[in-house]
């Protein structure tokens, strides 16, 4: 028995507040709605109400806490409730009934408390198969701390224990159990272990994980019952086997809280049935978490419930907004082997809705899967140690789009993205270059630091880092610790002006068939002789190859460090001012046609330089909106772009100008 774990005084000695918010459950997402209340309303008055005799604890570190991982301490730290005169607290105090009408809770002791709106986080309860021998001494659940207390006073003494349910919980509650020379046995009726979350391949994969432990497991039959007379002596399965034990603990999944409810006369399904601003059919009254039912579907985490608990207090506060389900992820750690499943698994769904690709090296315990959705990212398992997790679970959440050498990346290398892009800049290897513009190393900037720069203008100045184009601003801040946006450009209301413009130029190349010729002539304005006539060809062709020309002295002055001719902020404005010039050239040159043969392809790489080109610059206008270390990807996969589409037009024009003069 852990001494630290402590009883809370039945109430508060405040007196009960007068029409306050009531939250009835302490568990994560009840006291989430109340930190989240209090966090936008300090003065709203509050009544939290648990059932349970201990201090709000994060219930999802249990298994950690029972083997022995964690402390007390570590399971209350981030439940913490600030005393206020405001909030009144009861612990280890049941609501056994909701007034509607009066818009009253009464508890277990008979008294009443009034509420404005109130919150149901009630939560749920471990589900046992209704089979013959779970009344025996000896058989276990493990959802709360008095489970977790009582498994381990048993632990002490128990030999054998045979885990029911093949699940999250399940192998997380075999894995702490197995201290102490325990003999841990696993039993599912699934063949595989967590088929909810990983396919076959990922569960064998840890399949085999579990048994190297020294974890016994038992799957593709369940427990028919528990044998044994006053205490457990053993298992029976459905396939004749029998498991002799003398503790059975019990992970079958959960039946969400709902008789309170039920007996207010809220409508109750599986769960209690809630609304997209998570209202039951009382709109006064809320309900959150395990024991909320969002269109047909119940969550058993607590991520969705956090989301729920603050939509639920936005909708209180009248603010509007809605809650439309969650992208559930499972992630645990089974004694050193990471295990992550997200979102869509393919699994049973069809593959003409669903692409699945995979990376697979069994042999080093590493098994990848992503599930894609037309080319948007929607799921994906995983066995072993994924760097780019984070990243992953993110792009799941918000169904980013994946492109094409992506995918192949990934079934070449396990990840979408290149190895430095999926890390923190400083776990970037040394030699990786931060500052493009001055082939500034991940190392010089680290020593910089070490050095005494704490700022970042103080590393761009000792490393030049970041003194050009600026994109590489919130990498050196990522690197300092801190989250720092996007520079904003200079003049960014005319850059964007004048991207727009050559956006729009060179859009129409693509979108009109181009300016047509005279239809006689003895119209007054002869505009086609810019086309016709040879000198005037000349004279527009060579001024859209000077602009050109013009426009590459901006990577002279971002690559050469000698090159310092005003700030690069101007050359950047310059460069978007020309590329409209070119385009203007262009029109001239040649009325927008795109001809034919080396002409056409002329054209289209001209038009699609420049239209690259704009759409750069038309986000390089609003960059300072977004997350920097963002805007630099974003910029460099369009700065590459850019790029390819510029190393075709000195080919094509060379040849261009040859045949003009040749024939």
């Amino acid at each position: 028995m852990n001494t630290a774990v402590h009883l809370v005084n039945e109430s508060m000695a405040k007196e009960s507040l007068e029409n306050p918010v009531v939250i009835i459950g302490t568990g994560p997402v009840g006291i989430k709605a109340l930190l989240t209340l209090l966090e936008k309303n300090p003065e709203e008055k509050i009544v939290i109400y648990g059932d349970e005799p201990w201090e709000p604890y994060n219930r999802v570190k249990l298994s950690s806490f029972l083997a022995g991982e964690l402390g007390w301490s570590d399971l209350t730290e981030s439940q913490r409730v600030p005393d206020l005169e405001n909030l009144v607290q009861h612990h280890n105090c049941r609501i056994t009934g909701i007034d509607r009408e009066a818009r009253l809770v009464t508890d277990e002791t008979g008294r009443r408390q009034g509420y404005s709106k109130l919150i149901l986080a009630l939560g749920s309860s471990p589900h046992v198969p209704a089979i013959e021998g779970t009344d025996l001494q000896g058989v276990f659940t493990f959802r709360d701390m008095t489970d977790t207390q009582s498994l381990l006073a048993r632990r002490a003494r128990s030999r054998t224990v045979v885990i029911v349910g093949g699940g999250v919980l399940g192998l997380e509650t075999a894995r702490a159990m197995s201290r102490d020379n325990t003999r841990v046995i696993v039993v599912d009726h699934a063949l595989n272990l967590m088929s909810n979350q990983l396919d076959d391949d990922a569960a064998e994969l840890l399949k085999e994980h579990i048994l190297s432990l020294g974890i016994y497991l038992y799957l593709g039959s369940g427990i028919k019952r528990v044998i044994g007379e006053s205490s457990v002596s053993g298992v029976l399965l459905h396939d004749g086997r029998t498991i002799v034990c003398d503790t059975v603990v019990f992970s079958t999944g959960i039946k969400p809280n709902i008789k309170l409810a039920r007996n207010a006369r809220l409508i109750v399904g599986r769960g209690i049935r809630v609304s997209d601003t998570m209202q039951t059919n009382d709109p006064d009254i809320y309900a959150v978490g395990e024991c909320a039912e969002h269109r047909n579907k119940v969550y058993g985490l607590v991520a969705p419930g956090y989301e729920q608990a603050k939509v639920a207090v936005a909708d209180m506060l009248e603010q509007k907004t809605a809650y439309k389900g969650s992208v559930t992820a499972t992630q645990l750690k089974v004694v050193g082997l990471p295990v992550f499943s997200m979102g869509h698994t393919g699994e049973g769904e069809s593959k003409s809705i669903y692409t699945e690709y995979v990376y697979n090296k069994p042999d080093s315990g590493h098994y990848q899967k992503i599930i894609v959705f037309r080319n948007r990212l929607v799921g994906a398992i995983s066995v072993g140690e994924w760097e780019s997790l984070h990243r992953v679970q993110e792009s799941i959440c918000k169904k980013r789009y994946v492109w094409p050498w992506q995918l192949k990346r990934f079934e070449r290398t396990g990840d979408l993205w290149p190895a430095v892009e999926g890390k923190h800049v400083a776990q970037w290897p040394s030699s990786a270059i931060v500052c493009n513009c001055m082939s500034v190393t991940r190392s010089e900037c680290s020593k910089a630091i070490n050095a005494g720069c704490t700022t970042v203008p103080e590393i761009m100045q000792k490393t030049s880092a970041s003194t050009v184009c600026g994109g590489c601003r919130p990498l050196l801040g990522e690197l300092l610790g801190g989250v720092v946006k996007a520079e904003k450009i200079k003049a960014a209301k005319s850059f964007l002006l004048y991207s727009l413009l050559a956006m729009l130029l060179a859009g129409a190349a693509f979108l009109t068939p181009g300016i047509s010729y005279n239809t006689s002539a003895t119209d007054a304005l002869q505009w086609d002789m810019v086309w016709r006539e040879n000198l005037l060809k000349q004279i527009s062709g060579y001024s859209m190859l000077a602009i050109l020309a013009v426009g590459l002295l901006v990577s002279l002055r971002k690559r050469w460090k000698r090159f310092r001719l005003f700030d690069y902020s101007v050359w950047r404005y310059v460069h978007v001012l020309l590329g409209v010039l070119v385009v203007a050239a262009l029109v001239t040159h040649t009325g927008l046609r795109f001809g034919n043969n080396l002409n056409a392809w002329l054209m289209i790489s001209f038009s699609g330089l420049v239209l690259a080109g704009s759409v750069y610059g038309a986000f390089m206008s609003f960059q300072h909106r977004f997350d920097g270390v963002l805007v630099q990807r974003i910029r460099g996969y369009m700065n590459w772009i850019h790029l390819l589409l510029f190393w075709p037009v000195p080919v094509l024009l060379t040849f261009h100008v040859f045949k003009t003069y040749y024939f």
